[in-house]
């Protein structure tokens, strides 16, 4: 088994530097690759990732599912990892991902996320999703863009993220991949993630908001959920160029 490990970047030389040295202290023992697919920074991103002799810089379009499509259409990997720059990914990470895999084969399945910073009332909002997604991934379908895993054949046969989507892409490709290519999951492997967009909006407020789209998500109302501004959104692609969270 090969992994691609897929990171969409802009304006992240802050973080970027922390969540690579993270990986290349992974205890898998097979093959694997990092792309980091950048949307065009102009701050010190590219530099950072050329520390890392694992880390291969791709120059892409700007739009995290864009970026994120960019870097699966040249990996090499049979399962592709997306995260995200603020990601914190625990030494045997990728190892256990394998072993879920090995053990049930999977077309797609979303990890255990935690908040490695942050708030109290942020860990204990994240504990809740990850309850929901866990009880409901064999009926729901539904998970987090924090990090999704998928078999890159599914993937690349699904047309993967809908690149017209600023909001629910993450949900739309889980829908698209289950139970047409096979098994959701969401796997009890831990992966340590950022709190940043509850302490950016405040978490009453961003929780408020994700009850207001959950309906449309459960029911793939895609179209009625671009009408939403998504405040929160990465690299500043909300509706009207609001919630830039880089930096």
């Amino acid at each position: 088994m090969k992994f691609s490990v897929i990171i969409p970047t802009l304006r992240e030389e802050k973080r970027i530097g922390a969540l690579l040295a993270a990986l290349e202290a992974q205890t898998f023992g097979g093959e694997w690759e990092i792309l980091v697919c950048d949307g065009g920074s102009q701050d010190q991103t590219r530099a950072q990732v050329e520390k890392f002799s694992r880390a291969q810089f791709l120059d892409c379009e700007r739009g995290v599912s864009r970026q994120r499509n960019a870097g699966a259409r040249v990996a090499q990997g049979e399962l592709l990892v997306f995260m995200d720059a603020d990601d914190m990914p625990p030494p045997r990470f990728l190892e256990q991902i394998a072993r879920s895999y090995a053990r049930w084969p999977f077309s797609v399945a979303c990890p255990w996320f935690f908040a490695h910073d942050g708030s109290f009332f942020t860990r204990c909002a994240y504990f809740g999703f990850n309850i929901g997604f866990w009880l409901g991934q064999s009926t729901l379908r539904t998970g987090s863009g924090v990090c999704i895993v998928a078999r890159r054949r599914d993937f690349l046969k699904s047309g993967g993220f809908d690149e017209t989507m600023h909001l629910g892409e993450d949900v739309k490709l889980l829908r698209t991949l289950c139970p047409r290519y096979g098994w959701h999951r969401h796997l009890l492997v831990p992966l340590g993630t950022s709190g940043r967009r509850f302490e950016h909006d405040g978490g009453a407020q961003l929780l408020w908001f994700y009850a207001k789209i959950s309906p449309f998500l459960l029911l793939g109302m895609w179209k009625t959920l671009q009408k939403f501004e998504y405040r929160s959104a990465p690299y500043g692609e909300a509706r009207r160029g609001k919630g830039k969270l880089e930096g």
